[in-house]
């Protein structure tokens, strides 16, 4: 893709599986570290938004390339896996969203040490956003 668009920004989901391999290729100029961005999908629209590149590199599920499209009508947006469709997206459906914010439930329970690094964790990666 780099060779097709060699002034593409390649932006990518944190959860996406193929950002350890990215982040490896970032760190050994593999990748362009100045174009390569790792944020979450809100992340991206901002960025898109913000930035003077007119072609993107969209590492994430799918279902987002409909909303950059409309959203950034006069920039090209080309997936970097055609195929990516998250399963665990999928079951998420506004029933079920409603439903656990009536229960409260279902609720993850973790103990205190691994909750407090990951809270350290997602503090950190809203510092990024």
């Amino acid at each position: 893709m780099l060779e097709e668009h060699p002034e593409v920004e390649l932006l990518l989901h944190p959860e996406c599986g193929c950002v350890s391999s990215c982040m490896a290729k970032v760190a050994d100029g593999t990748l362009p570290q100045e174009r390569t961005f790792f944020l979450s999908t809100e992340g991206m629209l901002r960025h898109i938004g913000d930035s003077s590149a007119s072609e993107f590199a969209v590492g994430t599920e799918l279902g987002i390339m409909h909303q950059l499209k409309i959203k950034f009508s006069q920039k090209q947006f080309y997936p970097v896996n055609p195929d990516a469709v998250c399963a665990f997206m999928k079951t998420i459906t506004l029933d079920r969203v409603l439903r656990s914010l009536e229960t409260i439930s279902p609720q993850v329970m973790v103990p205190e040490e691994i909750a407090r690094r990951a809270r350290r964790a997602i503090d950190r990666m809203l510092e990024l956003a």
